[in-house]
């Protein structure tokens, strides 16, 4: 108080009194709990360097705001819905928790394992076909995030190896086995829909990622979590419209009727301009050993086919640049992609072809990271909305290279799996 006479400093009590009694209500207000089944403490402000705020149903509603930006390329490219919001927000901020990296690599190749924790849940990844690094990626993503929750106990992976019996059988399976959490990409679309039903009415949730949608997501299953596909073709037809203008173009898919290509293709052809051509459309199961057959006979059948809308960066830098080499064309066309492989950015980049134009949406594979946090939340008592979807931005790969450095030809920088594990995945 040196300095300050008597009047002064009654002329400032008031204002301080005031000042805590707000800071008192504020503290008060923070620590109110949000939701039923909620234990966790609603937080008033936003920290710096992340996005959200709150919690419940055993999670935070907060993420860095640079492992937004790596996964989705902008922090604002998050669900509208508020609770499709929250759940991402809940399932990104998990990733940068420390789990066992030993122990993640150990249950990557073994396919089964125990996490040590004494948890008492078993969590499974159910896939039709699991043999592309995109699904092994999305299974270390998988097993990663089941990884930051000490109640589960136990992670199971299965393949159907494009078999839908199996499918059927290994779903099945896992419900006979009373797991807790079943996620999953349904490959053979609709044909799926009696064991989401069983699981669903068994009471396990089902959740879908990478926009694997099946008749009934909030009846049938929990949710279905990825981009609106129907936007990603308008956005692909966009490109095509601007870059293209006139003539032929062709689409590859995945497995024939799955969710993911039909509902890009459907979109993206209504929103073409009728002076563009898709003269194929070609399925290749996803497999990289069958893009360079279908390439080929697209060009030898239609030598000026300008541009391809597809899936996977890699199988186009792999593949499809070997089917125009065979052939004896410069690699001129306008490429539209649903991933960001790191294999095609480089060989863009190599190229220096002005004439080879990219355009490219982010590879998902922390989609599943959403979808397993989705469930687990769905057992603790959380109303799931039907669907979790992010909102879409193509990336230029002229003014956004794919080519991450240090990252192998298969990995993809928008993956939330660390580099140093990717290496030891793909040595």
């Amino acid at each position: 108080m040196q300095g300050r006479t008597k009047s002064e400093v009654s002329r400032r009590r008031p204002l301080v009194l005031g000042t805590l009694l707000v800071l008192v209500l504020g503290a008060a207000l923070a620590l109110v709990s949000t939701s039923s089944g909620s234990t966790e403490a609603r937080h008033a402000t936003a920290t710096p360097g992340m996005v959200g705020a709150g919690g419940g149903f055993g999670e935070v509603y907060k993420a860095k705001t640079s492992t937004l930006a790596k996964t989705l390329f902008s922090a604002k490219l998050l669900p509208k819905n508020k609770m499709a919001r929250n759940i991402s927000l809940a399932a990104f901020g998990r990733s940068d928790k420390k789990v066992n990296y030993a122990l993640a690599l150990k249950c990557w190749k073994s396919n089964n394992c125990t996490t040590g924790t004494g948890g008492k849940l078993t969590v499974a990844y159910v896939e039709g076909f699991g043999e592309n690094v995109f699904r092994q990626v999305s299974k270390m993503e998988f097993i990663l995030q089941a990884l930051t929750y000490p109640q589960v106990g136990k992670i199971i992976y299965t393949s159907a190896h494009s078999d839908l019996n199996q499918a059927l059988t290994d779903f099945r399976a896992a419900i006979s086995q009373h797991v807790d959490v079943i996620v999953t990409y349904p490959d053979f679309g609709d044909a799926m829909l009696p064991v989401f039903k069983e699981a669903t009415k068994a009471g396990i949730p089902v959740v879908t990622y990478a926009w694997g949608y099946v008749s009934g997501p909030g009846k049938n299953y929990t949710t279905v979590v990825g981009e609106d596909t129907c936007k990603l073709g308008k956005a692909f037809a966009k490109v095509m419209n601007t870059q293209v203008k006139s003539g032929d173009i062709a689409f590859m898919g995945g497995f024939p009727g799955n969710p993911l290509s039909l509902g890009w293709q459907k979109c993206e052809q209504k929103a073409l301009n009728p002076n563009i051509n898709v003269v194929a459309n070609e399925p290749t199961n996803w497999d990289p050993s069958k893009v360079q057959g279908v390439v080929a006979g697209v060009l030898a059948q239609h030598p000026d086919v300008k541009g391809w809308s597809y899936e996977d960066a890699e199988f186009m830098a792999e593949g499809g640049y070997q089917a125009y080499k065979a052939a004896g064309k410069p690699y001129n066309a306008v490429l539209t992609l649903r991933t960001d492989e790191t294999a095609l950015g480089c060989l863009y980049d190599k190229l220096k072809n002005p004439n080879l134009k990219v355009y490219y949406y982010t590879a998902g594979n922390s989609q599943i990271r959403v979808a397993f946090t989705a469930a687990m939340m769905k057992l603790q008592g959380a109303k799931i909305p039907p669907e979790i979807v992010f909102p879409i931005q193509l990336q230029n790969q002229a003014k956004r290279s794919m080519c991450a450095k240090g990252y192998p030809p298969s990995g993809s920088a928008t993956s939330l799996v660390p580099l140093s594990l990717l290496k030891k995945m793909y040595p």
